[in-house]
Parts: structure tokens; C-alpha cells; sequence
């Protein structure tokens, strides 16, 4: 028998787009997990400067990817002063 591989540990249990914006999502979570830690940030600290509640930055700290939309990830970032590059590739 074969092995089969994928893109994430997401695609094995959901479809290519479901998956791809869970993979999204987390990468995402990284990255605003990182940029509080580097800056460091208490829970508290990290909710004041967003303007959201400090159980929200629990949450992204503990991946639950699930309580976040995409759009919501990126407005944090955009209010730390992240930017990220575009880059333009198609997959097959």
C-alpha cells in the first residue's frame, strides 16, 4: 500500500479549501503569538493594545483557531504594525 501525503494534518480529515484556510488560520496564530512574545507582552498588555479582552489572547496563545476568522487575524496584525509581503503563486 502507498503512502499518502498531504499538504497539512488538516487536509487528512477536511476538503483542500476548508483545510487550506485552517493552515492559514494557524500560521496566522503563530505569527500574533510570536510578534507578543517578542515584544513581551503579558496577556493583559497584548488585549489593550488590540482593544480586545484578554480571554481572546488566551485563545489565540492556545490555537483555538476556531473562535477567529481570517479578516479578524489579519486586523490584528495590521494594528501591531505587521506587514506581510504578497506573495503571488498558483498551485496546481
Amino acid at each position: 500500500m502507498a503512502l499518502k501525503f498531504y499538504d497539512t494534518p488538516f487536509h487528512v480529515t477536511h476538503d483542500n479549501e476548508t483545510a487550506s484556510k485552517m493552515a492559514m488560520k494557524m500560521d496566522l496564530s503563530i505569527m500574533l503569538s510570536n510578534l507578543i512574545k517578542e515584544q513581551g507582552w503579558t496577556q493583559v498588555e497584548a488585549a489593550e493594545k488590540l482593544g480586545i479582552k484578554q480571554s481572546r489572547i488566551s485563545d489565540l496563545k492556545n490555537a483555538k483557531i476556531e473562535k477567529f476568522t481570517i479578516d479578524a487575524m489579519f486586523d490584528m496584525l495590521d494594528t501591531l504594525g505587521f506587514r506581510v509581503p504578497y506573495v503571488y503563486a498558483f498551485t496546481a
